[in-house]
């Protein structure tokens, strides 16, 4: 047997109406309390993100800091070897030497003049 509509009153209407508006009420607080979340999150991975970049940076910069370091104090070390290659080459033969200084000091001479 077919079972017959029931014919709602203004009265039925209003409750479905009234349970429509609390269920969207709901709803609404719900989809903002989710949007939250969400960005809440974002802009924790997006702090997370940037403090991991910031300390590669970091990390990066004291490296080449650290290989600066020792490109330089290497540079020293050689140029303190060459000075003493070239002391020792002067004690071995001051004449040598003597005449070297005075064919540089000769030519810088000539070169300063032409150009005066």
């Amino acid at each position: 047997m077919a079972r017959k509509p029931e014919i709602e009153t203004p009265d039925d209407i209003a409750q479905h109406l009234e349970r429509l508006h609390a269920d969207i009420a709901t709803l609404s607080r719900t989809v903002a309390r989710l949007a939250s979340e969400s960005a809440a999150s974002a802009k924790s991975q997006a702090q997370e993100a940037a403090s991991g970049a910031a300390r590669k940076a970091s990390d990066a910069g004291n490296e080449i800091y650290r290989d600066a370091a020792t490109i330089g104090n290497d540079a020293i070390d050689i140029a303190q070897a060459a000075s003493g290659q070239l002391e020792a080459q002067i004690a071995r033969n001051p004449m040598m030497a003597l005449l070297a200084a005075l064919g540089v000091g000769f030519a810088a001479g000539l070169l300063s003049c032409r150009r005066a």
